[in-house]
């Protein structure tokens, strides 16, 4: 539960920061994390993820806000939730998984650089950063790294030598300290009051958030649902995706770091993250989705065991709206910068830098590109343009690949004497789409003999466009009064061929059935498949 203390006091300035960029009150971006917290930590897919309102979902609704209203955004947020809700019961979460390594490495480089510009707005004053030389600039500097050195050097120490102090996370331990010797020293540096307004901490039952959808969308939509919906939609969608996206590679890189034994569930993080956003929607909040760097202190601070401390997270940020506001108005920004500060270094992929020149340039230009459309857009994009990139390169790879060696092989045709020395096309690579122009290629059709024998043992069929340029091929042999005999090819490929060709076979494509023919599914067209069953090896 310390580690769920340590996380709530690190939402706060995130979550006032998001709320500025959507253009809302600081109060409904803490309830948003208070509720979207809560209710992802309860359903999600693992323990240790702290979700809130997010830059990323921020970005994508800002617009709405500005021509229709916060109003909107709470309605936005709950259609999103839904929409997380149905794409995670119809298992879409187990997309991720296409998601390669070099888009992961580009992600995280990116965010921990977009992590980083954040920060660094609150050492700047009128634009600019301010003096190492002013009493300002000392303050906020030292205030800083007097919190880093804690959390990464003192504390720590101090643990090694009191036991009780073992229980109180770094983080939670260097803000507290900080915070004090601000106060103390009367340091001048803003707190957490002065950047979102005294009436954002005055505490109290009159900041707690009301049920039910505000006035400003509910009336609209019962008058005009078609029209509301029309409106919200497109971003509901947007922050869906987004959202989703941001919270299953935070869940990814969680399973990759915290060694539990254990891996999260991609269906129920989509879920408990939809839960949260349609909660947050009927409280009048923005939505949001998991945090990478909040979810890194939660590990860090040993709180990714137990979906305790994402809870907690919740109840803790809660309390100290209503309980301790002006107490929690006090904290310095810059100490829980210092924090983020190191979430950012720990969030880099510094070994990827190391690998420059090591590795293919495609995975180089992936890592860069999403890297930069990462900081430079926003997250949803980086990830697609990644992926597509990274799989269009795969692709042409794998289309490259497809051979044939020409040897001599004994034959029995169906009708007439054994042929013992036959021309045999043994072809090795995959057979797909990309490669089909390349397989067409490989033959001689003019030069070849009348009997021709195309083994592909070394190949595997993938694709309805495979099928096709094997049919094709056969044509032109067939073409010129040839016959092609066909080896070793699964028995479901071996029917389809067929059936592409119009129900059966002609008569110069032969293909020879052996009990060592391979197994394995062709990826063809449904309504030519349907009848045709898969085969099973054993």
């Amino acid at each position: 539960m310390t580690a769920g203390l340590a996380v709530s006091l690190a939402m706060v300035p995130e979550a006032v920061s998001f709320s500025f960029v959507a253009g809302v009150s600081p109060l409904v971006g803490l309830w948003t994390t208070v509720i979207l917290g809560f209710f992802a930590a309860l359903f999600g897919g693992r323990a240790g993820i702290c979700s809130s309102s997010s830059g990323a979902c921020a970005v994508v609704v800002a617009a709405l806000c500005a021509s229709h209203g916060s109003g909107y955004l709470a309605g936005c947020a709950a259609l999103a939730g839904l929409l997380q809700i149905v794409a995670g019961s119809a298992g879409m979460g187990k997309l991720i998984r296409l998601v390669p390594h070099p888009v992961m490495v580009g992600f995280v480089n990116g965010l921990a650089v977009v992590m980083l510009k954040a920060q660094l707005t609150h050492f700047k004053s009128a634009g600019k950063f301010l003096s190492f030389f002013s009493p300002e600039g000392k303050a906020t500097y030292g205030c800083a790294l007097l919190t880093m050195a804690l959390v990464r050097f003192g504390i720590p120490k101090l643990q090694e030598k009191v036991e009780a102090v073992k229980a109180v996370p770094p983080t939670l331990g260097g803000v507290v300290l900080t915070s004090v010797a601000a106060r103390f020293f009367n340091w001048p540096i803003k707190t957490l009051a002065d950047v979102a307004g005294a009436e954002t901490f005055k505490g109290g039952l009159s900041v707690l958030p009301k049920i039910g959808l505000p006035a400003s969308i509910w009336t609209p939509f019962v008058n005009s649902p078609l029209e509301t919906l029309k409106i919200i939609l497109p971003y509901a969608i947007t922050m869906a995706a987004v959202g989703s996206i941001e919270s299953l590679l935070t869940l990814q890189l969680l399973d990759g770091i915290i060694d539990d034994g254990t891996r999260g569930s991609t269906k129920r993080e989509v879920i408990g993250q939809g839960i949260g956003n349609l909660a947050s929607g009927l409280t009048g909040g923005i939505g949001g989705c998991a945090l990478i760097g909040q979810s890194l202190i939660n590990a860090q601070s040993g709180g990714g065991v137990s979906r305790l401390s994402g809870i907690s997270m919740a109840l803790f940020l809660a309390l100290g709206i209503v309980s301790f506001a002006p107490l929690l108005g006090q904290i310095p920004v810059v100490a829980l910068a210092g924090v983020m500060l190191l979430v950012c270094q720990s969030t880099f992929s510094w070994g990827s830098l190391r690998l420059l020149g090591k590795i293919p340039n495609l995975d180089t230009f992936i890592i860069l590109l999403v890297t930069v459309v990462t900081v430079k857009d926003d997250l949803a994009k980086a990830v697609l343009f990644g992926t597509i990139t990274s799989a269009l390169g795969f692709a042409y790879k794998q289309s490259t690949r497809i051979s044939a060696t020409i040897s001599q092989t004994k034959l029995s045709p169906p009708s007439g004497p054994t042929l013992p020395n036959v021309k045999s096309y043994n072809i090795d690579g995959p057979l797909f789409f990309g490669s089909t122009q390349s397989f067409a290629r490989l033959f001689s059709v003019k030069e070849d003999p009348d009997d021709v024998v195309i083994d592909f043992t070394g190949t595997r069929v993938f694709d309805h466009s495979a099928l096709e340029s094997i049919n094709n091929l056969a044509d032109r042999y067939g073409a010129l009064g040839k016959r092609v005999y066909l080896r070793h090819l699964s028995s479901d490929c071996a029917k389809l061929l067929g059936k592409v060709h119009g129900g059966s076979l002609p008569p110069y494509e032969v293909i020879e059935s052996n009990p060592n023919d391979p197994v394995y599914g062709v990826a063809a067209n449904p309504e030519i498949y349907k009848d045709v069953p898969v085969p099973k090896s054993g």
